[in-house]
């Protein structure tokens, strides 16, 4: 009996799971000194000599594990040991995972400086495009009718020449909104020349007025030319006027009516120019309300295809969702085919019993069967 192993006596070092292990665990230290990392070669060996140190200490621990699960009392003290050879790789695995991070967070540092400094490229960029056709439009807004030669030759020279490589991807940005400069210059000239056209004929009509007012003027004075003079001669011939009197009176009907006629004259005349404002104001109407037809007409067709576009999406998605059906659909169908009669039929003697079964079956079947068409049709 004295010959028996103690266990409470055991010396856990003697343990064939640990022997060998602290040598093991040294060499290792030893293959995988401290890496200082300066470049991502040296990242590399860092990460690979960390990776081994775990991998020694796991091994210990793995070891811990299996000797535990055989001998419980015997925890303690293979833990003790354990933790002693644990002892020997922890400082230098931390130490390394140390300088891992470290080196992970320089690395780290720097993509988020190179994140930073593509926004700050690409906000450039975006800004100077934006300064660009900010100015474009503020000279159209200070645009004047005699300035529209100017302001073209300016464009073509400068704005539509420029060098869109230097926006890189924002090109299309670029040209997009060029596009809409082009749209409201063309817009402005539009509005400038209708300005200037309804100008020019304001001068026009005032130029005509003047001279009718002449010609009025001119009527008038001359008709109280005549009237002096008629009245002279009235003064001078008051001895002969009873000789005279019918041919004063002649004279005075035909005055009249020459007076008559100048005024109906300018009569004419001023409806005609009233007429002409009536007639070019009825054709600016005109156009207002052709351009209110067509920008209306140019809304109900974008609605159209929008609308046209919805139902096609729609009908699509329905169409895809009805080919996604299909294999769960056949699934089903497949299992309810299995279940038709899956057994032989028994044997039955009874003649009532067989007709009553037959007539089972036959109910069996064409539930069956409707269940596979209700499959077969479901959306």
């Amino acid at each position: 009996m004295s010959n028996l192993l103690q266990i409470e006596q055991f010396d856990a070092k003697q343990l064939p799971e640990l022997q060998g292990m602290k040598e093991k665990q040294l060499q290792i230290v030893k293959e995988n000194p401290f890496v200082e990392i300066t470049d991502n070669k040296s990242y590399e060996e860092a990460k690979k000599a960390r990776t081994t140190l775990v991998t020694a200490r796991t091994e210990i621990q793995n070891q811990d594990k299996l000797i535990a699960s055989k001998i419980k009392k015997f925890r303690e003290a293979v833990a003790g040991v354990s933790e002693e050879l644990i002892a020997i790789t922890k400082p230098h695995e931390d130490k390394q995972q140390s300088e891992v991070k470290r080196w992970e967070e320089i690395k780290e540092q720097e993509k988020q400086e190179k994140i930073r400094l593509e926004e700050e490229r690409k906000s450039k960029i975006r800004s100077f495009i934006n300064s660009i056709i900010d100015e474009a439009l503020e000279k159209i807004n200070k645009l004047s009718f005699d300035m529209i030669g100017s302001l073209k030759v300016d464009f073509e020279e400068n704005l539509y020449k420029t060098d869109v490589e230097q926006f890189e991807e924002f090109e299309l940005d670029f040209n997009e909104k060029l596009i809409q400069v082009k749209n409201a210059f063309s817009s402005k000239i539009k509005t400038l020349e209708e300005a200037e056209s309804q100008r020019l004929e304001n001068i026009r009509l005032q130029e005509e007025k003047t001279k009718l007012d002449a010609e009025k003027a001119k009527i008038e004075a001359d008709r109280k030319a005549e009237e002096e003079r008629a009245k002279k001669e009235r003064e001078a011939l008051a001895a002969e006027k009873a000789k005279h009197e019918e041919e004063l009176k002649a004279k005075d009907e035909e005055a009249r009516k020459h007076r008559e006629a100048e005024e109906a004259k300018l009569r004419k005349e001023r409806e005609d120019i009233e007429a002409e404002k009536a007639r070019l104001a009825k054709i600016e109407s005109d156009r207002i309300a052709k351009e209110e037809a067509e920008r209306k007409e140019k809304e109900d067709a974008e609605r159209a295809e929008k609308e046209k576009a919805e139902a096609e999406a729609k009908a699509k998605a329905e169409s895809e969702r009805l080919e996604a059906l299909k294999p769960e659909k056949q699934k089903a169908v497949e299992y309810i085919q299995s279940m038709n009669y899956s057994n032989l039929e028994p044997k039955i003697t009874d003649e009532l019993l067989k007709v009553e079964f037959e007539r089972c079956l036959e109910r069996i079947s064409d539930a069956i069967s409707d269940s596979i068409s209700v499959i077969k049709n479901f959306k």
